[in-house]
């Protein structure tokens, strides 16, 4: 009976392993406690208790010892080792190990036609793993590789709250508004100011913004949150009907009146689906499971709007669950979606509860957003060049300029302290090129290949695609979300400030990436850095571009849970200029860090790695 049993589940086991930690990559210590276990226990039974001496007890052992020594040196190599060794026990153990089974014919064609697809499934997605996360050792940059800072020469944190102060003066600027025209004109006249030539990118797009919104039930008016962006509009009087509770998508039921549907916040998202942590500083840290959790909801969670403009409906009231009203207030999501044509608004929990009480009364009210359309509404990227001894390399430093609030987006504002700064320093190795690109708020026009970058990327590939003549850029430096404070929503569902600094996530395209940042950071005691990889497609920011070029960035980019979020004040309570000083410090240090390492060195982005990511 043990014979008989342990010939049948342990090679499933041995490939559910493989399997496993070919495809959970932020559970690999886990999963190999668990190979050590079960290979101890097979290696046991075996040997012990059935009295078989057998080759493959060496390969258990091999598993187990390269197991072991992952987890003490966590040695990616080792990891790919044992999932090779753990397929090929496998293979072993059911198909040329035992006696040939005698009864049960189908049963084992079956089953070794099964466990063969289930061999070529795991190998697959151990040769993808190998893709996805190349076997390279942890780089260590040379002693004599340092940055320093001349406090003196770079703007104090007085000048920095003053630029921040005169953007905040232009309002909000979401692509294309009077607001974002006037920032972009200010940061080009600084530019010129300091003796730069400007080169400006000119573009035209249908823009859209709110400018009233409201619903009304039974002559009370419902507190709207926020509008839907480029949604839809009504006239002054707005649309009236029938309000009926529907789920998002299916529009069926509302046919001529207007949809009430519940959107679940993503509180505890698997973050290791979007996300895979290559280091943290310090050591310990770990990825917030709620970080973006608003914005994933809003992508994942598709209204589909333009399903029910088609099938007739005449407005959608989208009410936030499992999250605090006031975080939802005035959030600027979706920003990633097309026009719809139809009008559409966000209600928080507590005044949801009116709304979804109406529908259930089927009660009728009105939905009015009142929006201005532009056709071909001008906007502009820009750029400027610091020269370098090296004409035929450049580094990419890039922000974008459209923005709802302080820190969305003052990566400009820190990209002219920063020019200025190295304007007073010795003439860089290579040229360094500043971009400043709109259309980050308008993605679905602006975002070429993945982000907007990528449409400036594509305009002036004589600035970094190393063909033909042109420059070849051998690194790029991400500059977004400067000064987040953390605020979160606590256990009880209290929104407020947690008194500690927003994640400082930072995208490296490679290992010598990763150790040029955290040598930037090492100075910073209060910071909670997380080092990513592009992962499943995803790399949040606009230093995705120039990571799917194959250019080794450093994206730097805090995703605090008010990024998005279209207030009068400009979110100015959760910004702390001093801690934005501190980051361009540590910006400034990774170009010096950068421009000071050999091309060879630098080499090139990594890739995207796949499956669920680490975490922790």
């Amino acid at each position: 009976m043990v014979e008989k049993l342990n010939r049948e589940l342990s090679s499933i086991m041995l490939f559910l392993l493989a399997f496993c930690a070919s495809v959970f990559i932020g559970q690999e210590t886990v999963i190999s406690f668990a190979a050590i276990l079960f290979l101890a226990i097979e290696w046991g039974i075996s040997y012990f208790l059935l009295k078989k001496r057998t080759p493959l007890h060496g390969v258990y052992m091999s598993v187990i010892a390269a197991e072991v020594f992952f987890l003490v040196t966590q040695e990616f190599w080792l990891l790919a080792l044992s999932i090779l060794l753990l397929i090929v026990a496998g293979v072993w153990k059911e198909f040329f190990s035992g006696a040939v089974r005698r009864r049960a014919r189908v049963y084992s064609v079956v089953r070794s036609v099964i466990l063969s697809l289930a061999v070529l499934l795991v190998s697959v997605f151990w040769m993808m793993d190998l893709y996805a996360q190349p076997i390279t050792k942890s780089v260590k940059l040379p002693a004599t590789l340092t940055a320093e800072i001349d406090q003196t020469k770079l703007d104090s944190t007085a000048t920095m709250l003053n630029h921040i102060e005169t953007m905040n003066s232009f309002g909000s600027r979401t692509t294309g508004s009077e607001g974002h025209n006037k920032f972009i004109s200010w940061l080009e006249q600084q530019v010129t100011d300091m003796g730069l030539t400007v080169y400006r990118d000119k573009y035209t797009f249908d823009r859209w913004e709110e400018k009233k919104s409201s619903i009304t039930i039974d002559h009370q008016e419902i507190h709207v949150s926020s509008a839907f962006p480029y949604s839809g509009e009504t006239d002054e009087h707005g649309v009236t009907g029938e309000f009926v509770i529907t789920k998002r998508g299916d529009y069926d039921r509302a046919i001529g009146k207007i949809a009430v549907v519940e959107i679940e916040n993503y509180s505890h998202f698997p973050i290791g689906v979007v996300m895979n942590m290559r280091e943290s500083f310090p050591a310990q840290a770990g990825i917030p499971a709620s970080e973006g959790d608003l914005v994933l909801t809003t992508a994942l969670k598709d209204a589909k709007l333009a399903k029910a403009k088609e099938m007739g409906v005449k407005a959608v009231i989208l009410v936030w669950k499992g999250v605090s009203d006031a975080k939802v207030e005035q959030q600027y999501l979706p920003f990633t979606t097309d026009y719809a044509g139809i009008p559409a608004v966000w209600v928080n929990e507590t005044d949801g509860r009116q709304v979804i009480n109406a529908a259930k009364e089927h009660k009728t009210g009105t939905v009015i957003l009142e929006a201005e359309r532009q056709q071909h509404a001008p906007t502009e990227s820009f750029y400027v060049k610091v020269d370098g001894i090296n004409p035929s390399e450049s580094i990419i430093v890039n922000t974008h300029t459209d923005g709802v609030n302080v820190v969305e987006e003052d990566g400009a504002v820190g990209m002219l302290s920063m020019i200025r700064y190295l304007q007073q320093q010795e003439k860089p190795e290579r040229t360094l090129i500043f971009a400043f690109v709109t259309g980050h708020f308008r993605l679905p026009e602006f975002k070429g290949t993945s982000q907007a970058t990528s449409t400036w990327m594509m305009a002036h590939p004589e600035l970094w695609d190393g063909k033909e003549g042109h420059m070849k850029a051998v690194a790029g430096i991400t500059v977004e979300h400067l000064g987040s404070m953390e605020w979160k929503d606590d256990a009880s569902g209290r929104y407020g400030p947690t008194g500690e600094r927003s994640t400082e996530f930072a995208y490296a395209g490679n290992e010598v990436m990763k150790a040029i940042w955290l040598k930037a950071i090492e100075h910073q005691p209060h910071t909670r850095a997380i080092i990513l990889r592009g992962h499943n497609k995803f790399e949040f920011g606009e230093s995705q571009p120039l990571f799917e070029a194959g250019i080794p960035v450093i994206g730097f980019i805090p995703m605090p849970d008010y990024l998005t979020v279209n207030s009068d004040n400009r979110e100015m309570d959760k910004f702390d200029v001093e801690l934005m000083h501190d980051q361009i410090e540590s910006l400034l240090k990774a170009i010096q860090l950068v421009d000071e390492t050999t091309t060879a060195q630098l080499g090139k982005a990594d890739g995207y790695s796949f499956f669920y990511g680490r975490t922790r």
